[in-house]
């Protein structure tokens, strides 16, 4: 089926066809020879001429391009997810005691590290903690942020319009905040995306 324009666009033949056709109520008109030849003169009128090759070229061209983006963002998302900033097997994790820019950081122990996973980073700090902070208690909340790296001013140039440069992901206890981007903010810093 040929495809044709819009009603609106077609206003002045439909109007041409009412225009044409008797007033004396008489039924089939659009059957009759007359009709039918006034019909298809506005069908042919109001069809879309078919794509140009070189139109139909760029859209199959658009069309590949952005699948392949897709593809691309696809095995990006999921080499990240996968890994991450984690490293391999999660080898650059570190958990830190308090939620301070200068707390205390540890590895987890090894034998917690054995079943890393990299979509749950929080869960090998949860893990391990008795072991690396014996005798603190337990958060129930983590967020894994981008370390805040200390300034040569200790923070006196806070108030600048340059962001604060960041350094390698590490898992912090969270409670009391609702999100995790608050959580990182309270130490000038942002989340871990797929942390």
């Amino acid at each position: 089926m040929k495809k044709t324009v819009s009603e609106q666009e077609r206003a002045p033949e439909i109007a041409a066809v009412r225009a044409m056709r008797p007033d004396d109520g008489t039924d089939g008109w659009a059957t009759s020879p007359e009709g039918r030849h006034v019909l298809e003169e506005v069908l042919r009128r109001t069809e879309v001429p078919p794509p140009t090759g070189g139109s139909r070229s760029r859209r199959r061209l658009l069309l590949v391009a952005g699948v392949a983006a897709a593809v691309f963002a696809g095995v990006s998302t999921a080499a990240v997810a996968t890994l991450g900033p984690w490293g391999k097997d999660g080898d650059r994790v570190m958990c830190a005691h308090t939620l301070a820019a200068e707390a205390d950081l540890s590895e987890p122990p090894t034998e917690v590290m054995k079943d890393f996973d990299p979509q749950d980073p929080a869960r090998s700090c949860a893990a391990g903690w008795n072991q690396m902070w014996q005798g603190t208690p337990q958060p129930a909340r983590f967020t894994a942020c981008y370390h805040p790296l200390a300034r040569p001013d200790r923070g006196a140039a806070a108030d600048s319009a340059r962001r604060p440069r960041l350094g390698g992901p590490v898992i912090y206890p969270a409670d009391g905040y609702a999100t995790d981007r608050a959580a990182c903010a309270a130490i000038g810093s942002q989340p871990v995306v797929g942390g």
